[in-house]
């Protein structure tokens, strides 16, 4: 009878000894939650490949390369990846003017395999053993005189030699890359880098590196259901309002239209001169240091009387600054509160419009005044009105103060070959 009892006991005590070989830095590798930490068995196979997931069908085409850091092999082999760079498009493709220019785009995906997966960036306590393929990381910094939230910065030299696998590096300048970072723990690791030629310039030229970190595309967040309303096929996540965002800078090089107290410039004099060096670039025109509407870049939309419907003034309060800047309305998607409704207004829309022809045809493609209002006006209006009508019915206060708790967009100045020019305000 002792026997027996022993050849019951026996398969208990080998599940507890081969229970111990688990690999201890992995909390439960096959654990399908997404805040469990986890590891990549392969890192080369599924490494580094290039998917064109939309071709363009007017012009040379306009380049976004979308990348991923904190993805696992598994989740690759899965179609996680696969899954968040399919709703970046949509979120992308989803409001005027970028979805009327879809046809003028291409879009790749490049995967990139890491060892740790970073949903769990804001928790790990000891990050030293915690790596992924960019090594995207959240960091907080001191800016004018305050310390500022977190922001994503990552290993900008390596994302950009996984976006030359998809688009060659003579197109550098033409690129936009998204990094999407596997991260449900943080809603506010999220900033955009950007080289440029410092050039006197109506349009801007220059890579963007747009960080977006996930948020909630794999959570339910009933609150942002309600808030964001999604059954008109108008507005998104908060993912996809991040995305859109940070889309504006890194594409068409817009400046926040927000309040930062934690990023007001030490000297406003220094600071607005800085920003007029940028807008002679190109740079930061849905913003002006002036009050008078006459003396801004959106003075012929203000005096064009079919844009009357966005009420286009000198709105004091953006670049972070609540005051000495300016901007062409109350809202937009560049003022950035989960408050405001999620368009482009159309200073915005213009520059983004102007980017994307100067990628597709050219320098030798001119801007005509008449010719944007004709692809524009029509097509704003309707969804401004729609916008409008949702945002009365979910949200009465959406015209609230506008706070941000980011950082404003950064420049790189890592990578020579980028012709990156190191700033300082």
């Amino acid at each position: 009878m002792k026997f027996f009892y022993r050849l019951l006991f026996l398969p208990i005590l080998i599940f507890a000894f081969t229970g111990c070989e688990k690999d201890d830095d992995v909390v439960n590798d096959d654990d399908e939650t997404p805040y469990a930490l986890s590891h990549s068995k392969d890192l080369t196979t599924d490494d580094g490949k290039v998917t064109q997931l939309q071709k363009h069908k007017v012009g040379k085409g306009v380049p976004i390369v979308i990348l991923g850091d904190g993805f696992l092999d598994k989740d690759i082999r899965k179609g996680d990846f696969r899954d968040a760079t399919t709703s970046a498009i949509d979120a992308i493709f989803s409001v005027h003017p970028l979805k009327s220019l879809r046809d003028y785009f291409d879009v790749y995906e490049v995967t990139a395999v890491s060892y740790n997966n970073t949903n769990l960036m804001a928790l790990v306590e000891d990050s030293t053993n915690y790596n992924t393929a960019f090594n995207v990381m959240e960091i907080e910094e001191i800016g004018g005189g305050a310390l500022t939230t977190k922001l994503a910065v990552g290993d900008h030299e390596k994302i950009i030699k996984y976006a030359e696998k998809a688009v060659n590096r003579n197109r550098i300048d033409d690129m936009t890359i998204i990094m999407l970072v596997n991260d449900y723990s943080s809603s506010r690791a999220f900033a955009t880098y950007y080289t440029a030629n410092y050039e006197d310039r109506d349009i801007p030229t220059g890579c963007g590196i747009a960080y977006v970190p996930l948020e909630d595309i794999m959570k339910h967040n009933p609150l942002q259901d309600i808030m964001t309303p999604n059954d008109e096929g108008i507005s998104q996540t908060s993912f996809g309002r991040t995305l859109l965002h940070e889309f504006g800078h890194a594409f068409a090089k817009l400046a926040d239209e927000y309040v930062d107290d934690g990023q007001k410039w030490e000297d406003l004099a220094s600071g607005m001169d800085y920003l007029m060096w940028l807008q002679k670039t190109g740079y930061d025109r849905n913003v002006s240091i002036f009050g008078d509407v006459k003396d801004t870049y959106w003075a012929d939309f203000a005096a064009d009387s079919r844009y009357d419907f966005e009420k286009l003034g000198c709105y004091e309060g953006g670049c972070c600054q609540d005051v000495g800047v300016y901007r062409a309305t109350e809202n937009s998607i560049m003022r950035g509160s989960m408050f405001n409704y999620h368009n482009y207004n159309v200073i915005g829309r213009a520059m983004i419009y102007k980017r994307c022809m100067n990628i597709a045809f050219g320098d030798s493609w001119k801007f005509i005044y008449e010719d944007f209002v004709k692809f524009d006006l029509e097509k704003a209006k309707a969804e401004h009105e729609e916008i409008e009508k949702l945002y009365q019915k979910y949200i009465p206060d959406y015209h609230s103060t506008s706070k941000r708790f980011c950082a404003p967009p950064r420049f790189v100045d890592s990578v020579s070959r980028l012709r990156a020019i190191k700033t300082t305000k």
